[in-house]
């Protein structure tokens, strides 16, 4: 006998959505954006002006940093 043989099956099927949709949350929090700093721009403090700016907006740094580029992207595509 299975587990899952003891329960309604609308129980069953809700577990399993919510399980999944639990899942793909998980998912989305653990994708990254990682980036290079040149050397020329690390006296601009990038990451250092990123971090605090998250911690005011009480966002995530890498929420700001696609955020930025998504800005970036609509304006260059804008121009062509």
């Amino acid at each position: 006998m299975r587990c899952t043989d003891s329960l309604p099956r609308s129980v069953y099927n809700t577990s399993i959505i919510n399980f999944k949709k639990e899942a793909l949350v998980l998912k989305q929090t653990l994708d990254k954006v990682s980036i290079y700093v040149p050397k020329n721009k690390v006296a601009n403090r990038p990451i250092e002006r990123l971090a605090a700016l998250a911690d005011q907006q009480d966002r995530s740094v890498s929420y700001l940093a696609v955020e930025a580029i998504l800005d970036y992207l609509r304006e260059e595509e804008a121009k062509s």
